[in-house]
């Protein structure tokens, strides 16, 4: 590709890491609040299955990370004006996915918490 004189261009990875800074701290104390008000609402609910727990876990989960994605959308949408440059849905999959390893790494640390209240081999 030609560089043109008096324009800038930035690598990819440069752009990954600006977006990087920007998205992270959304994704991650979105994540953190969401994850604490479904866990405060769902500790409520008393569920006879644990499968059904868990897929409506995931479910709710997949619902929040989209969520997210739209509050970093409509954030754009302020800051530039547009969205029509992104390809949303490639960022609606990435709340998604973002949204169930957050769930999972959340399983993962309840677990471990749970362990070692009660003590190891017990």
């Amino acid at each position: 590709m030609e560089q043109r004189d008096g324009v800038s261009t930035f690598t990819i990875s440069a752009l990954f890491v600006l977006y990087l800074l920007y998205s992270l701290p959304i994704y991650v104390i979105g994540g953190i609040v969401y994850s604490h008000y479904v866990d405060v609402y769902f500790e409520k609910i008393k569920f006879r299955n644990e499968v059904l727990k868990y897929i409506t876990y995931i479910l709710v989960y997949i619902a929040g990370g989209l969520f997210i994605v739209g509050l970093l959308l409509l954030i754009t949408y302020l800051i530039d004006g547009e969205v029509s440059g992104l390809l949303i849905s490639n960022f609606f999959i990435l709340g998604v996915l973002a949204s169930l390893i957050f769930f999972h790494i959340s399983l993962l640390v309840n677990k471990v918490l749970k362990i070692k209240e009660n003590g190891p081999f017990m």
